[in-house]
């Protein structure tokens, strides 16, 4: 099991001083290729899928508007990082845009992820509105189905609904705290473990990213999901997945995100924690393309240590990018290489977050 397991990950050199890399010079790099290789233009070349702020341009939106106001200042090939994030969301036509449904509802859906952005960008009262509406349907009493999870079900609408409530128009919104308050309520009325076809996930993408989505979204009800979220720290992942969508890096993300919440739970938390970054320090440099969702980029924002964030990230500069061949691949695949969870996008989130000394939170997940 030990060598199959080697063949995912590359040997992390820690003898010596550990990398240093130069993260604005490689955010503007990741900036570069995105606009070049993927603009914001319907192509036979492009061949954009929509998927939320999982993947495809409204991802790649939400990516510019998040850096605009990090970078207000910032001109990029004679555009503001506004003015690309207006251009990316506008590919993303209504015939593009699935209904939410109970069943897609998460990170992943268009029409969720497009309206937020209409609310974000332009402090529309209307969009807001709409963003709530699909409340009613997603929440649907009558119908058992539906999904919980972060990536497909309820606990994605919720960050979209938390988003817009970090707009200071939006702060204080009647209509998205109902709803927020009607989605918590609808989840916990779920069996606990939460199930996806048949089967429990227990990382971001399964339970404590549902527990992580509710408790920061309405804290009130933290107390409620103790229970669950302590007999998750009792598990013992002595082999677990090393990415963040479902394993080990996930879980410090969401932990971190919940440890305020959960005093009495202090102790076991910064266990987890620290068992999870000792594992991932030896194995986290996967041979996979380094997105957020399943390879450095991700994993890098689990490691508190701020030499050990730079090391990891050097593995994704554009001068190793080029040598592991990873650059080639991104020239000749397909769009959600540039995409938030799943390409370029999430990389200049992760060298942003290295640039301006932010707290290590992973964009569309436990940033807000």
């Amino acid at each position: 099991m030990a060598e199959h397991q080697s063949d995912l990950y590359f040997a992390n050199p820690t003898t010596g001083a550990l990398r240093s890399p130069t993260p604005y010079k490689e955010l503007l790099a990741c900036l570069g290729r995105i606009t070049t290789l993927n603009p914001p233009v319907h192509t036979c070349s492009t061949g954009w899928a929509f998927h939320g702020f999982y993947s495809g341009p409204t991802s790649i939106a939400y990516l510019f508007w998040r850096l605009s106001i990090l970078y207000p200042e910032l001109e990029f090939k004679q555009q503001s990082l506004l003015e690309w994030a207006e251009s990316y969301l506008s590919l993303g036509a209504p015939g593009h845009r699935p209904a939410p449904t109970a069943n897609n509802c998460g990170i992943d859906n268009e029409t969720l992820a497009h309206t937020a952005m209409e609310v974000l960008m332009a402090d529309d009262a209307g969009a807001a509105r709409k963003l709530c509406s699909f409340e009613r349907v997603i929440n649907d009493e009558i119908n058992d189905d539906g999904f919980n999870d972060w990536r497909y079900g309820r606990a994605g609408y919720l960050y979209y609904l938390r988003l817009c409530k970090s707009s200071p128009s939006f702060i204080d919104n009647p209509r998205i705290n109902e709803a927020i308050e009607k989605t918590v309520r609808r989840i916990l009325k779920v069996p606990q473990p939460w199930i996806r076809h048949g089967k429990e996930t227990a990382g971001p993408q399964g339970t404590v990213g549902i527990i992580c989505q509710i408790v920061l979204s309405m804290p009130q009800v933290a107390a409620e999901l103790q229970e669950l979220l302590a007999s998750l720290l009792d598990e013992h992942f002595d082999d677990g997945i090393v990415q963040f969508c479902q394993g080990g890096p996930g879980f410090v993300l969401s932990l971190r995100s919940l440890q305020p919440y959960y005093p009495d739970l202090a102790t076991k938390i910064a266990a987890a924690i620290s068992r999870a970054q000792s594992d991932l320090w030896r194995r986290g440099l996967l041979k996979k393309m380094p997105c957020l969702c399943h390879g450095i980029a991700g994993n890098a924002l689990a490691l508190d240590d701020q030499a050990q964030f730079l090391h990891f990230l050097s593995f994704m500069s554009t001068e190793d990018m080029a040598e592991r061949g990873w650059l080639r691949d991104i020239e000749l695949s397909r769009q959600d290489m540039a995409s938030l969870f799943t390409g370029e996008a999430g990389r200049a989130w992760s060298w942003a977050v290295a640039d301006q000394s932010l707290s290590k939170t992973c964009i569309g997940f436990n940033d807000v």
